[in-house]
């Protein structure tokens, strides 16, 4: 695919152009600067986070949050509670402190009971009549002087007494709001790296997709064609930079109120989101053959169905224009990364929920991204079967890449899950998740720019004609000459 502006004056390649490599040579040097850079410390106010629960004779225990405490500092905890109606049933309303040490035994006490004893502190919730309602309030230290290494602490509201007396229909529904502080006014030490995590890659993508936007519009000027791959990987750049825009908008006003914003959070998810369907859906393009003529890729013969719906992705524009199952496949990728960003915010809203390790859109998420791998390393292996034997070498390094780009990520959340303390988890897929997306566009950008090896010589990347055996090709199918264009006035945007 490539714009092609008609009747315009023949003027020779400019060599920064074909030095586009280089820049993107010098980028990734740059990129390693960068995050070597990455270790800060985000001041922010308490932190809040509200809600409602119900005790009954089944549920008579109730998670109310957790939240990082930092190597000898003395973090604290206030809850307040809401509720029309008074909780008088009986006096065994607690909340209850638990720190990651002692976490997993509680959830394997089989008993509201027996969980007790493992519990650090534990405070009556006493609710008083306040103008028509009833409100109570609880403070509690989360005590990490003495200790060397980070620990998460857990608030538990329990009423164990409901598991001997049935009083469902008397206990009243709570609000609360729990707020909470890192030695006075510090965020949660497992996400003081967001700030500058989020400006290294703000910076680092929005110069790219600004590269990319200069390189195209010199290619429009001087060799009056471009390919349309490159406004993929600018939109894959702007994307990524844009949801650590919003992220850092969420990260300024979560500092003044403890709270944020729902939609600049919301934003930023859903923007990762929609980077990594582009990323994806590139990878797995490039793997099936787009942009090579189809006298360079020899016809597939007796294809099973998952070939053929695969190696739809060889013409990704002209199976959404016909619309046939590649197409359908395409939309559901795209969807499927959206409906599990929201899905995440809705279990999680917390910062940066989207590669959550603990939810269950987290580890659909996870489990996507191996499927798609394993749709990588087919659709490689197939082209290169069928490809020209210059072209193999290529794709053998391409099968490497992008499957390992694929599949790392979920490689690395299983490895953190086993081997990492609870609260390293969060910081090493958040920080390596930014890495593996920056890096993977990056490469794009050099894969779209760059003309260096021979799959950039045989492809329509870097060719101003198509070859003979395409025009043929479309000729005896029946197929119009622009067929694989979309017009815009004098320009003409080829999609093959």
């Amino acid at each position: 695919m490539r714009l092609e502006i008609q009747n315009a004056k023949k003027i020779p390649p400019n060599p920064a152009i074909q030095g586009g490599g280089h820049i993107f040579y010098c980028y990734l040097i740059l990129l390693a600067l960068f995050w070597t850079t990455c270790t800060t410390v985000v001041v922010v106010e308490g932190k809040a986070t509200s809600g409602k629960f119900k005790l009954s004779g089944l549920d008579t225990e109730y998670v109310l949050g957790s939240f990082a405490v930092s190597p000898r500092k003395m973090g604290t905890l206030k809850v307040d509670f809401k509720s029309k109606d008074n909780y008088d049933v009986n006096k065994d309303l607690f909340v209850r402190l638990y720190r990651d040490d002692k976490w997993s035994e509680f959830k394997k006490a089989p008993s509201c009971t027996e969980k007790v004893p493992f519990s650090l502190i534990n405070e009556p919730v006493k609710m008083k009549r306040v103008k028509g309602h009833y409100e109570g309030e609880i403070s509690m230290e989360l005590n990490n002087h003495k200790d060397d290494k980070t620990h998460y602490y857990y608030f538990v509201i329990t009423d164990c007494s409901l598991e001997f007396y049935m009083h469902d229909d008397r206990i009243p529904q709570l609000s609360y709001t729990v707020t909470t502080w890192n030695d006075g006014s510090h965020v949660s030490a497992d996400e003081h790296h967001l700030e500058n995590l989020h400006t290294i890659t703000f910076l680092l993508s929005g110069i790219l997709a600004i590269i990319l936007c200069v390189v195209i519009a010199i290619q429009l000027y001087e060799k009056s064609t471009v390919h349309a791959a490159m406004f993929w990987v600018m939109a894959a750049a702007a994307s990524d930079a844009f949801s650590s825009m919003f992220e850092l908008i969420h990260l300024s006003l979560y500092a003044h109120n403890g709270i944020g914003s729902y939609a600049m959070d919301a934003f930023s998810a859903h923007l990762e989101a929609v980077c990594d369907s582009l990323v994806a859906l590139l990878l797995l393009s490039v793997a099936a053959g787009w942009t090579l003529p189809s006298d360079v890729v020899a016809v597939q013969n007796n294809a099973s169905p998952i070939q053929k719906l695969l190696g739809g992705l060889q013409s990704p524009f002209l199976a959404i224009q016909q619309f046939n199952p590649t197409a359908i496949l395409a939309i559901a990728i795209f969807i499927t990364h959206i409906v599990l960003a929201q899905a995440g915010r809705m279990v999680n809203d917390d910062f940066d929920s989207y590669h959550d390790l603990e939810h269950l859109p987290g580890k659909l998420l996870m489990l996507n991204r191996i499927i798609l791998g394993v749709f990588m390393m087919a659709c490689c292996l197939s082209t290169r079967a069928r490809c020209t034997p210059s072209l193999r070498g290529f794709y053998l390094q391409l099968t490497i890449i992008g499957t390992g780009w694929f599949l790392s990520l979920p490689i690395l959340t299983f490895v953190v899950n086993t081997i990492l303390p609870y609260h390293m988890r969060h910081r090493t897929v958040g920080i390596y998740g930014a890495i593996l997306q920056t890096t993977g566009i990056i490469l794009l950008s050099w894969l779209v720019t760059s003309h260096s090896t021979s799959y950039h010589k045989l492809s329509h990347l870097s060719s101003n004609k198509e070859s003979l055996t395409d025009t043929l090709s479309r000729r005896s199918s029946g197929m119009k000459e622009d067929s694989q264009t979309w017009m815009f006035g004098k320009t003409k945007v080829r999609l093959d």
